[in-house]
């Protein structure tokens, strides 16, 4: 059984994560989803990873494990196929939800005004740097809403824009675009927590810096080929 709306219906909520050589870090994110209220459905689409990733995922009951080619955007597609939920969760593998993201999530989608939208986003890493980051993703706005932040639709919505695009690099912002104008996009609290884990390797400074100047040259129309080489 799903989360009930205020109108009375029950829904389903699938999550979708897509993952790739993520042993260290997807055992939280599936605890994080049990810990939440309510039921979902889980889906791992998996990009083909040789680690142990697809073996923690199918110790946890009831994930589905659906493989396919890499690239995140075509794995998302691949695990939205198989969702049975109403509503669509793309959450990363490093990425956990708060106790109550169902809720909120459903009580969002019950506005039919509503296109879609996604959480405030904190790290797991201290430093004002990052919470001066995370201040700024508060900010409805597609130049600071990334794909960390928990990104949601209905599956009628998701089928009716056409998807993820196959692109290597800014599917989450590209979505954005056929979204956003469709209705209303809300951000909503208490946030998400996602790993700090690329700030911290290569400097919360740089990292920040290089992902506004993506997002910067992405909207000037660079492709996203040629942005993935820098990201990578």
């Amino acid at each position: 059984m799903g989360v009930c709306m205020d109108i009375g219906r029950c829904v389903l909520i699938s999550v979708i994560i897509p993952t790739l050589n993520e042993e260290q870090v997807i055992p939280a994110a599936l605890q994080s989803l049990r810990a939440c209220e309510g039921e979902c459905e889980i889906i791992v689409a998996d990009g083909g990873s040789t680690d142990n990733t697809i073996a923690v995922a199918r110790c946890c009951p009831g994930v589905t494990h659906v493989p396919y080619r890499q690239g995140r955007g075509a794995q998302m597609n691949a695990g939205a196929g198989a969702a049975r939920g109403d509503i669509l969760l793309f959450l990363h593998a490093d990425t956990l939800l708060p106790r109550c993201a169902f809720q909120h999530i459903t009580a969002a989608m019950t506005d039919p005004a509503v296109a879609g939208g996604c959480f405030h986003l904190s790290f797991d890493f201290p430093s004002y740097w990052l919470k001066a980051f995370a201040l700024v993703a508060r900010i409805n706005h597609i130049l600071f809403t990334y794909g960390d932040q928990g990104l949601f639709m209905t599956a009628r919505t998701f089928k009716d824009i056409g998807g993820y695009k196959d692109i290597p690099l800014m599917e989450d912002v590209e979505i954005q675009k056929r979204l956003r104008p469709l209705g209303r996009f809300v951000k909503i609290g208490p946030p998400v927590i996602t790993s700090a884990r690329r700030f911290v390797r290569r400097g919360i400074i740089r990292q920040q810096m290089l992902n506004t100047v993506l997002v910067g040259l992405y909207h000037l129309r660079l492709a996203p080929s040629r942005l993935k080489r820098f990201y990578a």
